[in-house]
Parts: structure tokens; C-alpha cells; sequence
């Protein structure tokens, strides 16, 4: 019983398909053909898995309450 609610929990958890939208800037001061000061930045935007997304946002409350109730109940 454990060992599957594991599994389950990993597979809802662990990120399959890493989709992500990123950006990335560079910039730098060139003098006497030297690069001095480069700066490198990364801008990603993930998406949340469903379980993230399910414990955290405010429309899922009510169903993650009453799953949380059922589970409580029947053990």
C-alpha cells in the first residue's frame, strides 16, 4: 500500500515533459577588444504539475478538503 502511494505520489510530482519557455539575455562591455563585465541571464517560465497546482491553487480547495476528509473517514 505504501509503496504505491509512493510510485503514484512520484509520478504526480516528477516533472515527464519539461516543456519551458526561457528567455536569454547577454550583455557586455567591450574595451580594446577585451569582453569586460559580461552579464548572462536565464528567464524560464514553467508550468506547475497538477499536484502542485492542486494543493496550492484556490479553485481545487473545496475538492482537495473533501479528499483529504475521505481518506481521514476510511482508514
Amino acid at each position: 500500500m505504501v509503496k504505491r502511494f509512493v510510485i503514484i505520489f512520484f509520478l504526480l510530482t516528477s516533472s515527464v515533459l519539461a516543456k519551458s519557455d526561457c528567455k536569454y539575455y547577454a550583455e557586455a562591455d567591450v574595451i580594446n577588444d577585451k569582453i569586460i563585465n559580461k552579464k548572462e541571464q536565464y528567464i524560464c517560465k514553467e508550468k506547475d504539475n497538477f499536484f502542485v497546482t492542486f494543493l496550492t491553487d484556490e479553485k481545487y480547495h473545496q475538492a482537495l478538503t473533501m479528499s483529504f476528509l475521505f481518506i481521514l473517514e476510511n482508514l
